[in-house]
């Protein structure tokens, strides 16, 4: 440390001989440039330089934040400083409609301005904010929900889709993102289950890496959430994790650490509930021993909104709110959102924190801001936005994905495809029949009356593709069900559920009461074009009378969640789980139910028969006496990676190498056929399980997978590629370990349908 401040006075020294230049030959001195701002020194040195320059006041103000409402904002923006929710995030609409891409990029840009200008020594702010599956500001290219990505089992298709949503965040100066999700979702009753990837660490790690590196390599920083089991019992947000540390390292921390290892994430958001007693926030294990000290994590730590007041008024481990902020900077938490650790100044001042400390915390900040350049280019092309905005390569991406996460559940005597030769009139019924269905942190989608948008509902879809073929009628609400079924070829019931963020379920069927479409709602489930629509429906009764008329009934999920449908599953002759399928949706739909696109999507999710069998996830550890209940046999209805296809699959010749050896990936081939008259993909899944091991291990374990896609007729030998890391295990003493022995091998078409199988010998 000695040596750098030594060469940064040297060089800044020299910097000041050198700045001397003639103007019409009399000399003329210039004030020296800190080296600081000399992007030609390494990052370190430059961080170290304006350290020694910074008073307590301006470092303290580094690790601070704000989020102000529009309403608040000219009175209450302090651009000192370090961290701000962009403005852009609340610019929905501007006077004549949607506000544009360059309006937004300005916003920011004038806002970076300030921060700079408001500081002594022109530090810029890092403008941050959210997106999940979208670049959540303004109107922007609104992709699938994580969950439906998660469906699709294609993590490639999901790089690029995030890369499309780090140019529209970059395009407007949007560099740091409170994203990706990669809670595991054990219990569907948790209403935040869509924004994640389902119940698998596996594909929660894959999925969450794929993002990740997608913002990282576009030079947004990911902060991955809610580090780190963020529901508790019955599914309830942000309860009281009674998860062991077994469990814990296991399982829901892995996703975080294939983030931060393998997907280089710089950021990290604490969950808002305690782990074994001591919240996220302020616990040192999780912020220090595993994440820094274990994954060698150089990025900072950020509190989810509230959470370190959380510390004090909820948990009730420190006395008072200072004394809060004291216990979390001191346990490694770096940022507060939103309050900005507002008495941190009066902490240091009086030694309740330590200088060490806080320069700990702001050399993380300020070398995260001096690797994103914005030093030297805080600002971005305001007018260049509206070319890399929602444009056209961004909308066809959009519908791609859309296409991908389209899930068959239940296709009884080929139901579908349709054929617009056999149909000439369809009955559409449902609460999300002609809305857009998206998720929660969606970009606020719903636009004022008359303002065009480019997202098509399912009604909208099935009239555009039937245009001239068949009749697309949309049941009023009015017109008894029963009237306009039988006038029908064919009718598709729509359905949706109320989930998201503070909205936890207990009742898991289709909801009876009122749901409400929102205009531009951040956490809105389905969005109506145009205008505020409510809903009230029994939509179980609705899908029964449905299907008493004898018409072939379909019934289209658009949730991100299980959903029970004991009472109705048996009636109808198809069940397409859709997702939230984003602006494209309402295409992706139609394309499927009229076989234009043959459904590869899988359940990320094990599917109950009924709520009386959840929590129920397939990656369990072996019972000392079963696995049923006294009513049933513990099955599940769909199980995890289950999804149906209008095309078969064979599979054959599984080769797999005799031995692992250390520190070595190993390859295992499978050959797969398409045995059907139509194209279809395919989803390789593989799971292992150790026969013998020093603690007690899962009865199977997804450790690799692959999409594929094949015409009738056509082989492809598929590799699958398992790193030495696969065949670890946390043993009795909580260390990584590799133990010698067999590990079985199982290719199957979902976790309860094994096709091949083998053994290999781990060394």
């Amino acid at each position: 440390m000695k040596k750098i401040l030594l060469l940064t006075v040297i060089l800044t020294f020299c910097g000041h001989i050198f700045a001397q230049q003639s103007s019409r030959g009399k000399q003329k001195s210039i004030q020296p440039v800190p080296a600081y701002k000399n992007s030609l020194l390494p990052i370190e040195q430059r961080v170290e330089n304006l350290m020694s320059l910074m008073t307590i006041e301006e470092k303290v103000a580094q690790l601070q934040s704000q989020l102000l409402w529009p309403d608040s904002y000219a009175k209450d923006r302090r651009f000192d400083v370090g961290h701000i929710r962009n403005v852009a995030h609340f610019m929905h609409y501007g006077e004549k409609g949607a506000a544009t891409p360059t309006a937004c990029a300005t916003a920011i840009n004038e806002d970076t301005r300030k921060s700079i200008a408001g500081s002594r020594l022109g530090i810029p702010v890092l403008q941050h904010g959210e997106a999940l599956h979208t670049a959540n500001w303004g109107v922007t290219t609104v992709f699938p929900q994580s969950i439906s990505m998660a469906a699709s089992f294609n993590d490639s298709l999901y790089r690029e889709v995030g890369n499309a949503v780090a140019r529209e965040l970059r395009a407007v100066g949007v560099r740091q993102v409170y994203a990706p999700v990669v809670n595991l979702s054990r219990d569907p009753r948790w209403g935040r289950t869509e924004e994640g990837y389902g119940e698998d660490p596996f594909l929660n790690a894959r999925m969450g890496v794929a993002w990740v590196k997608a913002l990282e390599e576009n030079g947004v920083v990911a902060s991955p959430k809610h580090y780190v089991d963020n529901y508790g019992d019955a599914g309830h947000d942000s309860y009281a994790s009674n998860m062991s540390w077994r469990v814990l390292r296991e399982v829901f921390l892995e996703p975080f650490r294939a983030c931060v290892e393998e997907g280089g994430a710089r950021s990290i958001m604490a969950s808002y509930n305690s782990i074994d007693g001591t919240p996220a926030s302020c616990n040192p294990i999780l912020l220090n021993q595993i994440l820094r000290d274990e994954w060698k994590f150089k990025g900072f730590t950020v509190s989810d909104y509230g959470g370190v007041y959380g510390v004090y008024s909820g948990h009730k481990i420190a006395g008072n709110y200072p004394d809060a902020q004291a216990l979390c900077l001191q346990a490694g938490l770096d940022v507060e959102l939103a309050a900005g650790y507002a008495d941190l100044l009066h902490l240091v001042k009086t030694g309740k924190v330590s200088e060490e400390t806080l320069n700990t915390a702001v050399r993380r900040v300020l070398t995260v801001k001096f690797e994103l350049g914005l030093f030297e280019k805080p600002f971005v092309d305001a007018t260049a936005a509206e070319k890399i905005v929602h444009n056209p390569q961004h909308k066809a991406l959009s519908l791609e994905a859309a296409r991908a996460v389209m899930t068959l559940l239940k296709n009884e005597n080929h139901t579908l495809p349709l054929s617009e030769n056999n149909i000439k009139k369809i009955g559409l019924f449902g609460p999300a029949a002609n809305v857009i269905s998206t998720g929660d942190y969606s970009t606020p989608y719903g636009v004022p009356s008359g303002t065009t948008i480019d997202g098509v509902s399912p009604f909208q879809g099935l009239k555009k593709r039937l245009q001239g073929k068949a009749e697309v009628v949309l049941h009023d609400g009015q017109t008894p069900v029963e009237t306009l079924a039988k006038t029908c070829d064919v009718v598709l019931f729509f359905a949706a559920i109320q989930e998201g963020e503070a909205q936890d379920r207990s009742y898991l069927t289709l909801p009876k009461r009122t749901m409400k479409a929102s205009e531009s709602l951040e956490h809105a489930q389905i969005i109506e074009a145009g205008e505020t629509k409510t809903f009230e429906i029994d939509q179980e009764k609705t899908i029964a009378d449905l299907a008493a008329t004898g018409v072939k009934t379909i019934v289209i999920l658009q949730n991100g969640s299980y959903i029970d449908m004991h009472t109705w599953e048996d009636k109808v002759d198809a069940i397409l789980e859709a997702w939230y399928a984003g602006e494209q949706g309402g295409t992706a739909i139609a394309e499927v139910l009229l076989g234009d696109i043959n459904p590869g999507g899988r359940l990320p999710m094990t599917w109950a028969r009924h709520a009386g069998q959840v929590p129920i996830y397939y990656y369990i550890k072996p019972s000392g006496r079963g696995y049923g209940y006294l009513d049933d046999d513990g099955k599940p209805l769909y199980p995890f990676g289950y999804g149906l296809s209008y095309t078969t699959f064979e599979y054959s010749d599984l080769v797999i190498p005799a031995t692992v050896k250390p520190n070595t990936e190993t390859k295992i081939l499978v050959t797969v056929k398409n045995t059907g008259k139509v194209s279809g993909d395919e989803v390789v899944q593989l799971y292992v399980h150790d026969k013998e091991a020093s603690v007690a291990r899962p009865l199977k374990e997804l450790k690799a997978f692959k999409r594929v896609t094949l015409a009738p007729g056509e082989s492809k030998q598929v590799e699958l590629t398992l790193p030495y890391r696969t065949f670890g295990l946390w043993n009795k003493d909580l260390k990584f370990v590799h133990e010698p022995g067999i590990y079985e091998i199982m290719i199957g078409r979902d976790a309860e349908n094994m096709v091949l199988n083998g053994e290999i010998n781990v060394e």
